[in-house]
């Protein structure tokens, strides 16, 4: 019986993360450091998180879904900052994350 539990939730894991609305969100967000560092995440899927440079980072969203900045590196605090698509942010950006 066990066996089978596990197997249903693998089975529904699979869907879940095959279902249209947790597609990738088509484009491309591109991070600027301070110092010059260039960070590209093509076709960013919903619920990652990307980990950004920190301090004064300049985001640019060419993705057609909202991204979401946060200042922790994991994305876990409630303070989040939008950048919507086609958008450009200076920001603090430990991480970002979209949630389409």
């Amino acid at each position: 019986m066990r066996r089978i539990a596990i197997t249903v939730a693998v089975a529904s894991a699979v869907v879940l993360l095959s279902a249209p609305g947790v597609a990738a969100a088509p484009g491309v967000v591109r991070l600027y450091s301070p110092d010059g560092q260039i960070k590209t995440v093509q076709d960013p899927r919903p619920l990652v998180c990307y980990r950004g440079f920190g301090a004064d980072t300049a985001v640019v969203n060419r993705t057609s879904a909202t991204i979401f900045l946060f200042p922790d590196p994991g994305c876990r605090t409630d303070i989040h900052d939008p950048v919507e698509p086609g958008d450009t942010k200076f920001s603090t950006a430990a991480a970002f994350m979209t949630h389409e």
